[in-house]
């Protein structure tokens, strides 16, 4: 091939690379190729055989140029063929879909937690109860915080087989904390979770009128419901005949109950009465699970702490 029919085909290379690229890729090209024009006496396939990376430009094969990335040099635009025509198309480099990745995984999880604060508040009225969890556990039952744990663990099988714990025991031993954490807990992985207890239910049972039903309906809707301080209920038969109709309602769901109470496993046992009777037994058949929490009483502990804390800023500890 003699030198002028092989600058011929460099310059049609060349405007080649002008019509396909941008101005800039053209500028270069045009440079890198013409440089070469009176050195080299090879055919243009030869001139850019390979890749070159320059500029934030990928150069490859005969002439062909994509724009890549000045960061991380991998493409920012590839070709597509649609029948008998190929398109060029930008895409993300290897940086930007790293970041891109990265911002759609910080979206999901932002998501995620605003999801479970909804459940929260939709399900957890006390707002005492919103942030009992399992890291401010001191571990005064550690056996039985264990078994907590393992609950929320296997929450699916606690779910499929409609097993609810009973916590029962003094006042102040943490049965309402403890129960808190596991509602929390699966909370925090999207579960529907309710903590309340029947003097509440009460009043809302009262102040519902004809939509009692549809209250009930709701706690029905929870993939687990927890009643807290069961027996500090008024004695009244309005009250023992509600009560009963919130716990069989839920054991007709076949969902999971936790209730804590100061009863003794002996008074739920051996009720007072018929209408106890009813309502004890449909609890205990569906906690088959009892957890006796023993000890002196935390607030107690706790007010002490607190007492002997302000004595010594105050002063009042040398009177």
């Amino acid at each position: 091939m003699t030198p002028d029919r092989a600058t011929r085909r460099k310059r049609r290379r060349i405007r080649l690379a002008i019509r396909r690229t941008s101005a800039l890729a053209a500028a270069i090209a045009f440079f890198f190729a013409w440089g070469t024009i009176g050195a080299i006496e090879t055919d243009a396939v030869s001139l850019v055989e390979g890749t070159v990376r320059t500029f934030g430009l990928l150069f490859i094969g005969t002439g062909f140029a994509f724009v890549c990335c000045g960061k991380c040099r991998t493409r920012k635009e590839g070709d597509i063929t649609i029948g008998e025509k190929t398109l060029r198309v930008p895409h993300l480099c290897k940086c930007e879909s790293e970041a891109s990745r990265q911002r759609e995984a910080e979206e999901k999880a932002a998501e995620f937690r605003k999801q479970c604060e909804r459940l929260r508040k939709d399900g957890i009225a006390d707002p005492s109860y919103l942030s009992q969890n399992f890291t401010q556990d001191d571990n005064r039952n550690a056996r039985i915080s264990d078994v907590c744990r393992r609950y929320v663990e296997h929450w699916p099988e606690m779910k499929a087989d409609n097993i609810g714990i009973l916590f029962y025991g003094g006042v102040g031993t943490g049965k309402s904390f403890l129960a808190c954490c596991i509602a929390n807990a699966l909370i925090d992985k999207q579960v529907r979770a309710s903590v309340t207890n029947f003097p509440r239910i009460l009043n809302k049972l009262q102040g519902f009128g004809e939509d009692k039903q549809e209250f009930l309906d709701k706690l029905s809707r929870y993939d687990l419901l927890v009643i807290d301080d069961l027996g500090v209920e008024r004695d009244t038969s309005y009250s023992v005949e509600q009560v009963f109709n919130v716990i069989d309602a839920r054991s007709r769901t076949g969902k999971p109950l936790i209730v804590t109470t100061n009863l003794s496993l002996a008074d739920l046992q051996n009720p007072s009465s018929l209408g106890y009777a009813r309502i004890y037994d449909r609890i205990l058949e569906m906690c088959p699970i009892r957890l006796k929490l023993a000890g002196d009483s935390r607030r107690t502990q706790n007010a002490q702490e607190r007492r002997d804390k302000a004595k010594r800023l105050l002063g009042l500890e040398r009177t």
